[in-house]
């Protein structure tokens, strides 16, 4: 049954991934808005988790089946979105002087309302259910010392990044933006608004992390040893960006970017994966991915637009790599000894 799990997942979570990153060729060689796309593969691997629990997990078992159907639709109608803005081309909508591609628009608001009754089932559905899910709320003080701790390592690496750029570039001009998106009285707004804003999103981050922390790594964990496993991880989650990374976040410079998600995703891997075994819970996973995403986009140009169509040359590679070592580090935490996965640490239900 657990092998059966695994092919599951990995059908879901990188076979149709993949299989819509084909599909996507299309919409890059028309230059559609390829957002709906993106939102939508980040729900997969969720799905695949779902997917292996309601078909070959413990008929007996209580799980939380009615939210975990509302995330199943919720990537449904994603899907056949992201397929519809292929198929018919509407012309974007002018609203406030901004373009706004109708697909795109229609896809975050199925996701939003997917968010907000996902998060509503998951939260009454019964403690026996959420424990069951791997999705109960525990340790509180530890999971809200991850998230601060969290918060302080990304303004470091931010502030190191800008500092290391302006040294390389013999300018001040980096650190001058900087400067002054963090003076905008818009950038704090924002920031103000992302609690609340995390009802509206939160499926998208669970449709990950649910996938990446809390069943694949402990499967990759109990396999390679608790450090390889990790590791191992990180380098699967940066190779199944790569149609994100070759055909949204940039159009010109597809491995640089590649080589930097590479570099994200294990030291990202390493910290968060800390933070799930310090806390055992996954819901400071959701947070932190969630705060990692927006707070990016906050500060590269203030919205999720300014992810699209970068241009990365390769001299901001080895600064990417020194500014997140912070996070690498913890690599070398207690918590990470042990060469294998303690045995009680089965979200998988391996045990």
């Amino acid at each position: 049954m657990e092998k059966k799990k695994l092919w599951i997942y990995i059908i879901v979570a990188f076979m149709v991934a993949y299989a819509m990153n084909l599909l996507m060729i299309i919409g890059l060689k028309k230059n559609y808005d390829l957002t709906a796309f993106v939102n939508t593969q980040m729900m997969y691997p969720a799905c695949g988790v779902i997917l292996g629990k309601l078909l070959c997990g413990n008929k007996e078992e209580k799980l939380p089946r009615a939210g975990y159907i509302t995330v199943l639709v919720t990537t449904a109608v994603m899907m056949a979105i992201s397929l519809c803005s292929l198929a018919f081309y509407l012309e974007p909508l002018e609203m406030n002087g901004v373009r706004v591609d109708i697909w795109n628009m229609a896809s975050s608001s199925v996701l939003s309302i997917g968010s907000l009754i996902a998060y509503v089932l998951f939260w009454t559905c019964g403690k026996e259910k959420r424990s069951n899910a791997g999705l109960q709320r525990k340790n509180m003080k530890m999971s809200i010392l991850m998230v601060v701790l969290f918060i302080a390592l990304f303004f470091g690496r931010m502030i190191f990044s800008v500092y290391l750029r302006d040294l390389t570039e013999h300018t001040t001009e980096n650190w001058d933006t900087f400067l002054s998106v963090l003076s905008d009285s818009r950038t704090w707004a924002t920031i103000a608004v992302l609690p609340f804003s995390f009802f509206l999103s939160f499926i998208a981050f669970f449709g990950e992390e649910y996938g990446w922390r809390y069943y694949l790594q402990p499967v990759m964990q109990k396999k390679m040893g608790k450090r390889p496993g990790v590791l191992v991880l990180g380098l699967v989650w940066a190779v199944w960006h790569i149609g994100v990374d070759f055909m949204y976040y940039t159009k010109e410079t597809g491995p640089q970017q590649f080589v930097a998600q590479i570099i994200t995703c294990v030291v990202m891997a390493v910290f968060f994966g800390f933070a799930y075994m310090m806390t055992d819970n996954i819901w400071v996973v959701f947070v932190m991915h969630y705060l990692n995403n927006n707070l990016a986009a906050v500060f590269t140009g203030g919205g999720a637009d300014a992810l699209q169509n970068q241009v990365i040359p390769w001299s901001q590679i080895p600064i990417l790599a020194l500014s997140s070592v912070a996070f690498f580090l913890f690599i070398l935490a207690p918590v990470y000894r042990k060469m294998k996965a303690d045995p009680d640490q089965s979200a998988t239900g391996l045990s």
